[in-house]
């Protein structure tokens, strides 16, 4: 993931797949963690009732390399996909328009116009708002969480520390830090996600993944950097999908 590095060229990709007779596979983790998976089974069961607003936080750890960040990693690009995707296939619907600003933790960054700290406001067909932060750097793990709260009630996915001992004396109550990245954090999805590509391989199950979700995903990650630049509210456009029509309510 991204599968590349604009919604134009993921949609002509997986148009070429398909026209072949060959499963494109993108890999958005989320889909398959076991918690993840939980938050999105109770969100379409009904658990929370109707979805009304999310609140989700990416802190990578560790910092990438600053040679890294100034030759050009945009954070949107980079830090978003997982979780746009995550969330769109969660409430099942499709975001609609996207305000996006940055900051820079030091004065090279600054200058060269790079962002390693930044938030997405997300508006959805369906009247829900999604904020995503992301860092590039939290100093104390690998910090993912999500929630989403809904008119009947709200389902959280935390953190997952390290180890699980917690050490309690006269100074305080000791745990471990987080764990500590993403190989770490998401072993078990990875493993799962193996798992089901070897189904669409030997058994020819469909992929849980479609094209137009990755197309989607990229056009919100274009239109948070382009909000970025431009300061302002941009409004996103669903048009020539792959595999399946648009919901209805846009």
């Amino acid at each position: 993931k991204p599968v590349d590095e604009t919604a134009e060229k993921i949609h002509s990709l997986f148009a070429v797949a398909r026209d072949s007779g060959i499963d494109l596979c993108c890999g958005f983790q989320r889909r398959f963690d076991a918690s993840y998976v939980v938050g999105t089974n109770s969100v379409h069961r009904g658990n929370i009732g109707q979805p009304i607003s999310a609140n989700i936080f990416f802190a990578d750890h560790p910092c990438p390399p600053k040679e890294f960040l100034l030759s050009g990693g945009n954070i949107f690009m980079d830090l978003s996909a997982h979780d746009v995707d995550y969330i769109m296939h969660t409430l099942n619907d499709v975001v609609v328009s996207v305000y996006a600003t940055g900051t820079s933790s030091t004065d090279e960054l600054a200058a060269a116009g790079v962002h390693d700290n930044a938030t997405m406001v997300m508006k959805f067909s369906r009247g829900a708002t999604v904020t995503l932060f992301m860092s590039r750097s939290a100093t104390y793990g690998y910090d993912q969480r999500c929630e989403i709260f809904g008119d009947k009630g709200m389902i959280s996915v935390g953190n997952e520390h390290a180890h699980s001992a917690i050490f309690s004396n006269g100074d305080g109550i000791h745990q471990s830090k987080l764990k500590h990245s993403f190989p770490q954090r998401f072993n078990q999805a990875f493993a799962s996600e193996l798992d089901a590509f070897a189904d669409t391989l030997l058994l020819h199950q469909p992929w849980p993944v479609t094209g137009d979700d990755c197309v989607r995903v990229q056009k919100v990650a274009d239109a948070a950097r382009l909000s970025c630049e431009l300061d302002q509210v941009v409004n996103i456009c669903y048009e020539d999908e792959i595999d399946a029509p648009i919901p209805a309510e846009i």
